[in-house]
């Protein structure tokens, strides 16, 4: 058997002459936000948009296709289920949807098979916390105005947008929301605008003030403002403690 340093010299040269990469830790971790979140649409369109997500490889694990497929399965399952976790899944449900994808993966006979359960995986994950992040919310109206704010956090939203969007009176809705979320529409605007800036604090190397511009806010000062107001910190202080850590 070849010595470990030996074979693994000779898999990053055979890599770098073939120019095969694994997908970027940003992307991937961009990626499981996402479906932390419950944004399935969102989700979907990262994923067709992202190189690395329509690579047919991923790194060999195996030389034999369809246990190679597999393992990526299986490593795949199980950062899900704990992202998921970390992110208010209970640890009970998320590892028995693990299981039972994986017993499902386990009876395929093709990649193709394989894949086609991994989908469903993913988008079983994302429906499920998309269901947690509406839990306490009753009102068909309110649950349509927290998924628009979840699908346009990099835009301007208003609360003419949204009883636009739910065509209910600006008022009435503004009240609605306020008895349901116990907070304004404003309040949970910058609220998610704050957890989406963590997100790309931890996972990407975009700056705090390429953070602000995209996320709307109107200038840099006042997006460190918010951040410190909502965090208890400066976005530099949060991503010098949370860069890059699950």
């Amino acid at each position: 058997m070849a010595r470990f340093e030996d074979e693994f010299t000779d898999v990053l040269f055979q890599k770098r002459e073939n120019d095969i990469r694994h997908p970027g830790y940003e992307s991937e971790m961009t990626f499981y936000h996402l479906i932390a979140q419950g944004r399935m649409k969102d989700m979907k369109e990262y994923r067709k948009s992202t190189p690395a997500f329509n690579a047919k490889e991923r790194g060999v694990l195996s030389d034999d296709p369809i246990k190679n497929t597999m393992y990526h399965f299986v490593a795949m399952a199980s950062l899900i289920s704990r992202i998921c976790i970390s992110n208010g899944m209970e640890p009970e449900i998320a590892y028995e949807m693990s299981d039972v994808f994986i017993r499902r993966a386990d009876k395929a006979r093709s990649k193709e098979e394989i894949d086609a359960t991994r989908e469903v995986m993913i988008e079983a994950f994302t429906s499920e916390m998309g269901k947690r992040r509406n839990i306490n919310v009753k009102s068909s109206q309110i649950i349509l105005c927290l998924d628009y704010i979840n699908d346009h956090l990099h835009d301007n939203i208003s609360v003419t947008d949204l009883a636009e969007y739910v065509k209910l009176n600006e008022t009435y809705l503004s009240k609605l929301f306020k008895k349901e979320m116990k907070c304004s529409i404003s309040e949970h605007i910058r609220s998610q605008k704050v957890e989406e800036a963590k997100s790309l604090l931890r996972f990407s190397d975009k700056t705090s003030i390429e953070i602000a511009t995209d996320l709307g806010f109107t200038s840099h000062s006042y997006f460190i403002s918010v951040f410190k107001k909502e965090a208890g910190m400066t976005p530099r202080e949060y991503r010098n403690e949370n860069f890059r850590k699950f």
